[in-house]
């Protein structure tokens, strides 16, 4: 049972690594303005979350079927002595791998929202460019409407 713990371990730390390279694509991605390509890795990114997910839950279960009574791998570290001190180096480096991909999850977030607001506002700023600045410009039946003010003469008396 502490092979699977230790192989169920090792797959997520792999995975955790090229999820991070994937998080550093798509921000180069992102930077580089490539939408096509940012929604391929991101496809990827999901994939990838989604078979981390269901190694996590088979971890679960491994731990449950290794240590009777045992509800996290903490538990099963303290029963293990020596060797889950092994298994505790390889979760230290899971922990901080991921740390760092969600650090980058968050700058992939952050640059996204900017870049979408971005293309808001030019948007916004181009529709108020290309709207009519009068209210009588078009008729009532869509024909630009061609009202010449009548000409007048004010008559006063001094």
């Amino acid at each position: 049972m502490f092979e699977k713990l230790m192989e169920n371990v090792g797959r997520q730390e792999k995975g955790l690594a090229v999820l991070l390279e994937l998080l550093q694509e798509e921000f180069s991605l992102l930077t580089g303005r490539d939408p096509k390509a940012v929604t391929g890795c991101e496809f990827s990114i999901q994939e990838l979350l989604r078979q981390l997910a269901a190694e996590r839950v088979a971890l679960r279960a491994v731990v449950k079927a290794t240590v009777p009574g045992a509800r996290s791998l903490k538990d099963v570290l303290a029963a293990r002595g020596e060797a889950g001190a092994l298994l505790a180096e390889v979760m230290e480096r899971v922990d901080a791998l991921e740390q760092r991909c969600a650090v980058q999850a968050e700058k992939n977030s952050h640059l996204a929202m900017a870049l979408a607001d971005q293309s808001r506002n030019m948007l916004d700023f181009l529709h108020k460019q290309i709207q009519p600045k009068g209210n009588a410009t078009y008729s009532q039946r869509g024909r630009v409407s061609s009202s010449h003010p009548e000409a007048a003469l004010f008559r006063g008396r001094s």
